[in-house]
């Protein structure tokens, strides 16, 4: 199967996949949908102690949470950023592994604009339902999915909850404040 049919299938099931009648009555303000090969923890690790911009007390918490986390780590991944930021951006795509991925293919183009944020980052996860003020995932490796905050909690203020999709199984209590140890959160 060449490189491109297989882009053009994931375009189209990521189009055209409705797991349920609440997303086809209610389209998911995605910015950005792709698919993203990570390096190894090990070798990211590696790459950032290359890099100056990094204290070694920051990449050592980081190897200290992984650990914690487990295996599924650093595969997911999920990021807040509050605003639009052309070095904050730079550092948050460095830090969880997406300027350095082995591959990334963009699904989709982005779309957010300025006043479109806050926004999410969904490594590893692909964003099936929202409802109120819960966003509701389903575990796929290597995907990413960007979502705006805006018409959900424009402040980042009101608990957004994210939980695993057909399940009770909570993720992130309160989406600003930190998902469980098992996943790479961050707010930029």
């Amino acid at each position: 199967m060449s490189a491109r049919f297989t882009v053009a299938f994931l375009a189209t099931w990521i189009g055209f996949a409705a797991p349920s009648s609440a997303i086809a009555a209610e389209k998911i303000p995605l910015c950005h949908t792709g698919m993203v090969k990570l390096r190894s923890f090990a070798d990211h690790v590696k790459m950032l102690r290359g890099m100056t911009r990094y204290s070694r007390q920051n990449i050592a918490e980081l190897v200290a949470q992984q650990k914690k986390g487990g295996s599924g780590f650093f595969s997911s991944q999920v990021i807040v950023q509050g605003e639009p930021s052309g070095s904050g951006t730079f550092d948050l795509r460095t830090w969880h592994g997406l300027n350095d991925a082995r591959q990334y293919t963009n699904l989709t183009p982005w779309t957010c604009e300025a006043e479109d944020y806050p926004i999410v980052y969904f490594v590893g996860f692909r964003v099936r339902e929202i409802s109120g003020t819960t966003i509701s995932v389903s575990r796929e490796e290597g995907t990413v999915n960007v979502l705006q905050l805006k018409t959900i909690d424009e402040d980042l203020e009101k608990h957004v909850k994210v939980k695993l999709f057909e399940s009770e199984k909570v993720l992130c209590d309160d989406l600003v404040k930190g998902c469980d140890r098992g996943i790479f959160y961050e707010r930029g």
